[in-house]
C-alpha cells in the first residue's frame, strides 16, 4: 500500500516536472531568433537609460524616446507616459547580462515560467486535485497567445502574473483568510504599474465583491475596502508626478458592439473555445448533479465571483481605446483554471475529461466546430506544434537586412531622418535618429540618411517624397530586403510569422553624398 502511494506521489511529481521543464524551453529557446520590434525596442531602450542614469531618460545625450511629443516626458526628459515596472524589469537584466535582445526578453520570459508555477500553485490550492492542477497549466502552457507574449521584452507576463495573485487573493477572502487582502492589492499595484487600463479592469469586480461580503458583516467589507486602500497608498505618487488622467481623453468614438463581437472571436479561437464556460449548464442538464465539486466550500461563491469578475473587464477592455489581443490576456489563466475544474466536475470519465484537455491543448479543434458559421478566415491549426517548430527555424525579415546595411555603412553618431520613432534602430545602432513627425534636423545640417519608408514600422505607411531641392544632396540606394509582413514580430497569432519571407522586395535609402559629409564636418 505503501509503495502504491509512493509510487503515485513519484509519477505526480514526475508529470509537474516534466511539464515546467518543457514549458521553460518553449518559453526560452531561441529567445532572441526575431529582433525587437517597436514596442519592446522602446521599453529596451528606456530600460538601458536605467542603466546609465538610474532613471528612464528620454534624452540620452543622442536620441530622444518619444512617442506622442512633450507629453510623454517630464521637463527633466524622464519617461511618464507609461509606467516604469517594466522598465526597471528589463533594466535589471541588463546590468546581468548586457543590453541584447535575449537579455531584454529573459526576465519576461522567466515570469511567463512562474506564471504557470503560480497557476499549478493556486489550482491545488482551491481545488485539491492534481489533475485539474495540471490541466489548467497544460492548457496556458500550450497556448500559443501566452507563449508569444511572454517572449516579449513588455509587461504582459507581469500582468498575467497579477491577476492570478488577484483571484487566489479573493478566493482566501472567501475562505476568510485575511492575507488575501494582501495578495489581491499587491497583484493590482503590479498591474496598475504595468498598465493602467488592466489594473483598472478589475476594480468594478471589488465593488461587487464588496456589496456580496455585506451578509458577512462589516469587517468583510471593510476587508475590501483595505484592499483599494492599499492600492490607492502605493499609486498616488505616481498619479501626483505622472498626471496621466489625461490620457483618459482618448477613450470614446468607437463602434463598441463589433468591437466587442471582434473581442469575443479572437477570444474563441486564440484563447479559449467558449463553449467551455457552458459546462455547468451542461452539469445541469446531465445526470451527474450528485457528482462531487471539485474543491471546498469557499470555491463555489469564488467561481461566481470569478464569472462576474470576467464580464466587467470585458466590458471595460471594450471601453478602451484601440483592439489589442494583450488587454485580454490576464483573463487566460483564470479561464484555463475554470476550464480546468469544471472539463473534471462534469465529464464523468476521467480518460475522456483528459482527452478533451489534450486536444484542446494541441488544436483548435474545438473553437473551429463549436463556431463554424463565424470561423471567418480561422482554419484548423495545431498551434503549439506550429509555434515549437518556428521557434526552431532561423528567422530574417525587413528590418534585419536594413540593420545589417547600417551596420557595416553607417558610422556612430550620423543621423537618421524618417518618420517613424525606430526605437529597434535606436536600441540596435550607435546612430541618431530623428523623428519627422515631432522634430526637424539641427539648423543647416542636412542628416546622413534618409528612410523615406519606416524601417520597423508596424503599420503600412506611404512613403515620403524626397524634396527636389534636396535630391542633389542625396544618392539612392536600394536594398533587395525579405519581403515580410508589417508586424511580423507582433505578438498575436494573426500577425507573427514563424517562417522567413522567400520573397524580395526593394527598399530605398537615401545617403548623403560623400562631399556633403566632408563640408559638414
Amino acid at each position: 500500500m505503501g509503495d502504491t502511494k509512493t509510487a503515485k506521489k513519484f509519477g505526480i511529481a514526475g508529470c509537474y516536472a516534466l511539464f515546467f521543464a518543457t514549458a521553460f524551453w518553449l518559453l526560452f529557446y531561441h529567445l532572441d531568433s526575431h529582433l525587437l520590434w517597436g514596442d519592446e525596442a522602446e521599453t529596451a531602450v528606456l530600460a538601458k537609460n536605467v542603466t546609465q542614469f538610474g532613471v528612464p531618460k528620454t534624452f540620452d545625450g543622442t536620441n530622444y524616446i518619444l512617442l506622442h511629443g512633450p507629453g510623454d516626458e517630464t521637463k527633466d526628459h524622464v519617461w511618464i507616459w507609461s509606467p516604469w515596472l517594466q522598465i526597471y524589469f528589463a533594466a535589471s537584466s541588463f546590468f546581468l547580462f548586457g543590453p541584447t535582445t535575449w537579455a531584454a526578453r529573459a526576465p519576461f520570459a522567466l515570469m511567463g515560467w512562474c506564471c504557470l508555477v503560480a497557476l499549478a500553485l493556486v489550482a491545488y490550492k482551491i481545488y485539491r486535485r492534481h489533475l485539474v492542477a495540471l490541466a489548467s497549466v497544460v492548457l496556458l502552457g500550450a497556448s500559443e497567445i501566452f507563449l508569444l507574449h511572454a517572449r516579449q521584452c513588455r509587461y504582459y507576463s507581469i500582468s498575467v502574473f497579477g491577476e492570478i495573485l488577484l483571484v487566489y487573493g479573493i478566493h482566501q477572502l472567501f475562505a476568510q483568510n485575511r492575507r488575501g487582502i494582501w495578495f489581491a492589492a499587491l497583484a493590482l499595484i503590479l498591474q496598475f504599474y504595468s498598465n493602467y487600463i488592466i489594473a483598472a479592469a478589475n476594480i468594478p469586480a471589488l465593488f461587487f465583491l464588496a456589496w456580496t461580503f455585506r451578509k458577512r458583516g462589516r469587517q468583510a467589507v471593510l476587508d475590501v475596502a483595505a484592499i483599494l486602500g492599499i492600492l490607492l497608498a502605493a499609486i498616488l505618487p505616481w498619479l501626483i508626478y505622472a498626471h496621466p488622467f489625461g490620457q483618459a481623453n482618448v477613450v470614446g468614438g468607437e463602434d463598441y458592439f463589433s468591437k466587442a463581437w471582434r473581442y469575443l472571436l479572437e477570444f474563441h479561437f486564440h484563447f479559449l473555445p467558449l463553449c467551455f464556460l457552458l459546462l455547468p449548464l451542461f452539469g445541469l442538464i446531465s445526470a451527474h448533479k450528485d457528482r462531487p465539486a471539485t474543491g471546498a466550500d469557499a470555491s463555489q461563491p469564488w467561481e461566481q465571483f470569478v464569472l462576474v469578475l470576467l464580464s466587467s473587464y470585458f466590458v471595460i477592455i471594450v471601453i478602451a481605446p484601440g483592439f489589442y489581443l494583450r488587454y485580454l490576456l490576464p483573463l487566460l489563466p483564470i479561464v484555463c483554471l475554470l476550464a480546468a475544474a469544471w472539463v473534471f466536475r462534469y465529464i464523468k470519465w476521467h480518460a475522456l475529461a483528459i482527452l478533451v484537455v489534450a486536444i484542446q491543448s494541441m488544436s483548435n479543434v474545438f473553437s473551429i466546430l463549436t463556431a463554424f458559421p463565424f470561423r471567418g478566415t480561422h482554419t484548423l491549426r495545431f498551434p503549439v506544434m506550429e509555434y515549437a517548430q518556428g521557434i526552431a527555424t532561423p528567422y530574417t525579415d525587413r528590418f534585419a537586412d536594413i540593420l545589417d546595411f547600417f551596420k557595416m555603412q553607417a558610422h556612430p553618431g550620423e543621423r537618421v531622418l524618417t518618420f517613424d520613432p525606430e526605437f529597434p534602430l535606436i536600441f540596435y545602432t550607435p546612430l541618431g535618429i530623428i523623428d519627422g513627425r515631432m522634430m526637424a534636423p539641427p539648423a543647416g545640417q542636412l542628416p546622413d540618411w534618409i528612410l523615406p519608408s519606416p524601417a520597423s514600422g508596424v503599420a503600412a505607411q506611404a512613403a515620403v517624397a524626397l524634396p527636389e531641392f534636396l535630391k542633389p544632396h542625396y544618392e539612392a540606394i536600394t536594398l533587395s530586403t525579405h519581403d515580410s509582413k508589417l508586424a511580423d514580430n507582433f505578438p498575436e497569432p494573426d500577425f507573427y510569422q514563424y517562417k522567413s519571407a522567400q520573397t524580395h522586395a526593394p527598399f530605398i535609402i537615401y545617403e548623403l553624398k560623400p562631399g556633403e559629409k566632408r563640408s559638414q564636418q
